[in-house]
């Protein structure tokens, strides 16, 4: 995809991240500067313990970083507070997690509907309107009022997928999407990431997976808390499903 004309959407200066533990300091992330367009899909891989979860949890307003700044959608969210950070990571961004953190006494819809909630801009019509379009793209409407323990995985993680786009974010951000999926339902959910990409959806992936890495248009390797490598996937790697 060329996105020559597309509109800046991330940008990290020099990110820091350091941990404190005792008198021991962990530098996990050093010197990370990254930027991602409107509608880029890009996947983040690297070995245990090198800094991409850090990274993707600072991406997605969860952490702070200790140095460096950070600009999403327009906001300078380098310093917010924790309010102000949750206020903004409920409107602009979607999290799809490997485990699907789906809660158990709720049906699929009140799941993917739960976010929402949480914004004083929309109604409950409104709402309920976003759940049944976000479900629909995911082929789940038809288990809109059945619980997660009624689902196989691959089911959960569609309905976890539907859950992070309902809102329209800004960006999809996805840890080790396939981490606890069979390799059909590897496939099924894969598959249905590239889709929400060629609408346009913009989607930040860590994987430990190569062949989901190379699903991305531009593939970026994190080693000792360094992006070691950014670069575009190879046109041939896309895998038709």
């Amino acid at each position: 995809m060329n996105n020559n004309n597309k509109q800046l959407l991330v940008e990290l200066g020099e990110i820091k991240k350091v941990f404190f533990t005792d008198d021991v300091e962990t530098h996990a992330l050093n010197k990370i500067n990254l930027k991602i367009n409107q509608g880029e899909y890009l996947s983040i891989s690297g070995p245990s313990g090198c800094g991409k979860s850090t990274l993707l949890s600072l991406l997605g307003l969860l952490d702070t970083a200790t140095d460096g700044r950070y600009h999403l959608a327009g906001h300078d969210v380098s310093h917010l507070n924790r309010d102000e950070r949750a206020k903004i990571r409920n409107k602009e961004i979607g999290f799809v997690f490997q485990a699907f953190n789906l809660i158990s006494d709720l049906t699929v819809a009140e799941n993917v509907e739960l976010p929402l909630t949480y914004r004083d801009d929309l109604s409950k019509q409104q709402r309920q309107s976003m759940v049944r379009e976000s479900l629909e793209k995911v082929d789940m409407i038809h288990r809109a009022d059945h619980y997660p323990s009624q689902l196989s995985g691959g089911q959960q993680q569609r309905v976890a997928v539907a859950r992070a786009i309902a809102g329209k974010p800004s960006i999809i951000l996805a840890d080790e999407p396939t981490g606890n999926l069979d390799s059909k339902n590897a496939q099924i959910v894969m598959a249905l990431l590239d889709q929400l990409h060629q609408e346009g959806a913009t989607i930040c992936m860590v994987t430990h997976d190569p062949r989901s890495a190379a699903r991305a248009e531009r593939m970026i390797e994190v080693f000792d808390g360094k992006i070691v490598a950014d670069q575009l996937a190879p046109s041939t790697s896309a895998i038709a499903v």
